[in-house]
């Protein structure tokens, strides 16, 4: 049904020397910032293999389930246009994997001699994801009969994300890769497929998408491939960025888990409904709004993960969760997403969540502002906002109004005769049960 990966073919003269232990691994990025605990597990998760000199590590233009690190010697890395790059070890250089994109961006040669920690890319994604969510387990000294613990918590919040105490939770490698090769020129549906297919998940989920009444064709695909060219690349990349997401939203506490579920379920209606609005709008990509309307409230996965490994207070009756969500989230959320080096406009979706007055210097109507009047609209049928003011009364709508000849109950009608198309996005973005 997919089209998998080539394997990159071993040398058998290639020398594996022993495991890499866990200092030596935490002299790279990303397993430096992995726990103890994932440390010693990748310990037993790694090999070591000698190369000699001129002798070719990794071919360009092929895929593995690999990821490499230069642990002695040297390399010479050359690129599709013949430069050379030489790295030594113990060098800025050699901190991250070598050649992380797939398909391989270079030739990797052993200059003279090297030594190199191969770890499977997957189980690194494994045990970094187990790290993330223990990644405050130490404990967090809370007053709850403070006066201003709200106050404290935030404040200790920010500083700890500042500090490196807690780490934002980071976007899954195969939407990292996929955006890569979305956003190269050079890159083709087979190669875009082939990465994808990697998360086998993901996979069946953007052929399903694909075949839903959002893209319907004449007939039904069957393979990714076939999914990218109906839907093109660049709504391929936002889907695949929806459903990474989506798999981010995990925890450990019952009521964390209940809070994720009901987050995940207003975005996607957001979604749903900014979808239909941004179809009245020319010049405005209608399925832009399928990742925005989850990118909006973004921030409350920090915000609830941050909860997550603080039980004393989820404990707390009296300690309102959804108050340090509502301080944390906007904040969060755009901090996060600059992290992941996105968009300048999903950012300003993520920092202007629920923000009535917002009042961008440019007049033009965006996605920023569709999703503000989608959220508004939802918060008219389920009441979930405290302070949501009337359409009228909100910026953004007014901008819509003026644009589209629009009045309150006009959009409404808009929403209501879309139920169909509502459903039908609600349905494709649902947290897997």
């Amino acid at each position: 049904m997919f089209s998998f990966r080539t394997e990159e073919k071993v040398d058998p003269k290639q020398v594996v020397v022993r495991k890499a232990t866990m200092l030596e691994l935490k002299k790279f990025m990303p397993l430096r910032d992995m726990g103890k605990k994932q440390l010693v597990l990748l310990e037993a998760k790694n090999k070591v293999i000698s190369y000699k000199n001129k002798e070719q590590i990794l071919e360009h233009g092929s895929c593995n389930n690999v990821e490499y690190f230069l642990l002695s010697g040297s390399i010479k890395k050359v690129a599709k246009d013949g430069k050379i790059k030489i790295i030594k070890a113990n060098t800025p250089d050699a901190i991250n994997p070598i050649a992380h994109l797939q398909p391989r961006q270079f030739d990797v040669y052993a200059d003279p001699d090297c030594t190199m920690v191969e770890v499977a890319w997957d189980v690194i994604a494994k045990f970094f994801s187990q790290s993330q969510a223990q990644n405050i387990s130490h404990s967090v000294d809370v007053d709850l009969s403070s006066p201003t613990l709200m106050k404290d918590l935030v404040q200790r919040f920010a500083s700890d994300v500042k500090k490196g105490r807690f780490t934002l939770p980071s976007m899954p490698e195969v939407a990292e890769k996929v955006a890569a090769l979305i956003d190269d020129p050079d890159s083709s549906s087979t190669q875009i497929a082939r990465t994808i297919s990697m998360d086998p998940a993901i996979a069946v989920k953007l052929v399903s998408t694909a075949n839903s009444p959002l893209f319907r064709g004449s007939r039904q695909v069957t393979s990714c491939e076939e999914a990218i060219t109906r839907i093109g690349f660049k709504t391929t990349k936002q889907l695949v960025q929806l459903f990474a997401i989506r798999e981010l939203f995990t925890a450990k506490n019952s009521e964390i888990k209940k809070r994720f579920k009901a987050h995940w379920n207003i975005s996607r209606k957001v979604s749903a409904i900014g979808f239909v609005l941004a179809k009245c709008v020319k010049g405005v990509d209608e399925n832009e709004a399928l990742l925005g309307g989850i990118v909006q409230n973004i921030g409350v996965l920090p915000s609830l993960v941050y909860m997550d490994n603080i039980p004393e207070l989820l404990e707390d009756e009296s300690f309102n969760i959804d108050e340090f969500i509502n301080k944390t989230k906007n904040i969060m959320g755009a901090y996060m997403l600059r992290e992941w080096k996105w968009s300048r406009n999903l950012i300003e979706i993520a920092a202007h969540a629920e923000d009535w007055n917002y009042r961008p210097e440019a007049e033009k109507l965006n996605m920023a502002d569709i999703l503000i009047i989608a959220e508004a609209h939802l918060n008219i049928v389920q009441k979930f906002i405290v302070n949501c003011p009337p359409l009228p009364n909100i910026a953004s709508f007014n901008k819509m109004a003026h644009l589209l000849q629009l009045t309150p109950d006009r959009s409404i009608e808009i929403i209501s005769a879309a139920r169909s198309e509502i459903q039908a996005v609600e349905s494709t973005i649902a947290l897997p049960v």
